[in-house]
């Protein structure tokens, strides 16, 4: 094929595509930055792949004669940022070889007649045109199940597109809106409930021509959803031409409750939850154990019943003997009954890390949950943040992104992102990815902990003062933004306000649980490294949960070369 006419068909290798009219290299439907000689360079060993492209043949198409410049050292970095483009690496290369003292070969057979195969959908939450507030739960529900459902079929690349973003009407472009969600169809429907009445409107639109694949209209009773879900999921791997195997096709259509009411109950407690607020966890708690109480059975009810039960643990809001010993106990009756669960091998995981510290074994949960579903972003966000804790920066970042690419429109998984990069120290593009991550949920909390700690890192004290209050104003952890807040006034040398945040958690301390680890993160920034160390001593006895941030988090590094620290690492598994 000649450079010339590959603008007119975009190649494709693994998850990449290289758009030769654009001059643009994406993964997954993400732009990724790269420079013109890089993808010069991608473009030659397209041309002929599994076959060596001499040196001297990229030097006459990339860098002619009348051009000087040091060709063996811009062929070189050239190479080196292509492989980081592709997360490729010269030892072990997935993609480029290279072949000593001759030139490169590309390694995957490219694929140039991908036009008509659908391979990736994006599932919308369904617009309620209803005030029933159950009909609300299952325009998020009934799309979540489906999403579950299609994530069984390996061929198929599911993605959730958040409830915080909807499309606004049905005349709203496809084409507009599908690039952002990096699928080549898009589901979307409508759902109306009266009673025990339930209307569904089910479309699939292929998104590069906005041509309906196909479309259905509902008319059941409420005790018939889960039929429903059933034939939507099916239709829809029939319409994407997707050849299954028997057992595909029976993973396809699984139910995990016959009984409604727990269903209901499922789908409004995991909508509390996901508000990662005190009243949201309660709220949830009480909907998933009801369910449970419906259906003994219930598999998933028990490993989102454990997830709610952990997560507050997470914020600092509850003492971790009260949430992991039980969250311990759901996630394992929850296997018990369906090993194949990826929320219970998820849950289970970040019981092992936070409260064992059981760094090994609750990697080995993480991957099985990742490899059960690989579309379950919660677990991508979790074992993102389980690498940075473990000091592996690169990794917990591609994992995060991972997670951002399969739920663009997620704050949480945006938020894990800026995260990654914080730990990373990668200050400024934290600053960046966190004010993204507002632009998509500004409720989330978790953003404004990367952003505020980023922005002192940075030096710009205001704005990170301004952004921890901002966290606590939307119901922020205290346990998290008043310490961190107190790290800003220390750093900034205005240690009598650092002071009064130590004085504000000693009272709330009276009311509520607040960590041991709050008060090091303030006597750290005054410089009182014997007081931080003891509170961090402390903190171990009790297994605080926020412990496992200590390898990760910049405010430890001064403390990092002391014995007494070392000691505290090694008794959280973190240091050998």
């Amino acid at each position: 094929m000649k450079r010339g006419d590959a603008g007119l068909c975009p190649v494709r290798f693994g998850e990449f595509e290289a758009d030769f009219r654009a001059g643009e290299l994406r993964r997954q439907g993400v732009k990724i930055k790269l420079q013109k000689q890089p993808f010069e360079v991608l473009a030659m060993l397209l041309e002929r792949p599994q076959e060596v492209i001499s040196r001297e043949e990229l030097r006459q198409r990339v860098w002619p004669g009348d051009t000087f410049v040091d060709f063996d050292q811009g062929l070189s970095n050239a190479v080196k940022r292509l492989r980081e483009a592709l997360c490729d690496s010269a030892e072990s290369p997935r993609f480029i070889e290279t072949v000593p003292r001759r030139g490169y070969r590309f390694l995957e057979a490219a694929n140039r007649n991908r036009q008509d195969i659908i391979d990736s959908i994006a599932v919308l939450p369904f617009v309620n045109t209803s005030s029933d507030p159950d009909a609300g739960c299952l325009a998020l529900g009934i799309p979540g199940s489906i999403i579950h459902n299609l994530s069984q079929i390996p061929q198929l690349r599911v993605i959730a597109w958040n409830a915080a973003s909807s499309l606004k009407s049905r005349d709203s472009s496809l084409q507009t809106s599908a690039p952002q969600q990096n699928a080549r169809a898009i589901l979307l429907g409508r759902i109306w409930q009266r009673g025990n009445r339930l209307r569904l409107q089910v479309d699939l639109v292929d998104s590069t021509t906005d041509e309906e694949l196909w479309g259905e209209q509902y008319d059941r009773d409420i005790t018939e959803v889960f039929s429903v879900q059933d034939e939507i999921s099916s239709e829809v791997s029939q319409k994407l031409r997707l050849k299954l195997t028997g057992e595909q096709a029976a993973r396809l259509v699984r139910r995990h409750t016959p009984n409604i009411e727990a269903y209901q109950l499922y789908l409004r407690g995991r909508r509390n939850s996901e508000k990662r607020s005190a009243e949201g966890f309660k709220k949830g708690a009480e909907c998933l154990t009801e369910a449970i109480r419906k259906d003994p059975d219930y598999a998933l009810a028990y490993a989102e019943l454990a997830h709610c039960i952990y997560m507050p643990a997470y914020y600092g809001r509850v003492a971790p003997q009260e949430a992991y010993p039980k969250a311990k106990e759901l996630a394992l009756k929850a296997l018990e009954m369906d090993d194949s669960l990826a929320e219970a091998h998820a849950a289970l995981a970040t019981v092992l890390q936070n409260y064992n510290y059981d760094w090994s074994g609750a990697e080995t949960e993480y991957k099985r949950a990742i490899k059960l579903d690989p579309n379950y972003t919660i677990v991508r966000l979790h074992y993102s943040m389980h690498l940075s804790f473990l000091g592996r920066f690169e990794e917990s970042i591609r994992e995060a992104r991972e997670g951002q690419i399969r739920d663009p429109m997620s704050g949480v998984s945006n938020a894990g992102v800026a995260w990654a990069l914080l730990c990373a120290r990668q200050f400024d593009a934290c600053i960046e990815q966190s004010l993204t991550a507002i632009d998509v949920d500004a409720q989330m909390t978790f953003t404004y902990w990367s952003l505020g700690m980023a922005y002192e890192a940075k030096g710009m004290f205001v704005e990170a003062l301004t952004t921890h209050e901002r966290g606590l104003a939307l119901g922020g952890s205290p346990a998290l933004h008043l310490p961190l807040a107190g790290h800003v006034h220390a750093a900034s040398g205005n240690h009598a306000k650092a002071r009064e945040s130590l004085t504000e958690l000693q009272r709330l301390s009276r009311q509520m649980y607040i960590p041991f680890w709050c008060f090091a993160i303030v006597h750290e920034g005054l410089g009182e490294i014997r007081l931080a160390i003891e509170c961090l001593e402390k903190a171990i006895e009790n297994r605080e949960t926020l412990l496992v941030t200590i390898k990760a988090m910049t405010f430890f590094d001064k403390l990092r070369n002391d014995s007494r620290f070392q000691e505290i690492e090694r008794r959280v598994g973190l240091r050998t």
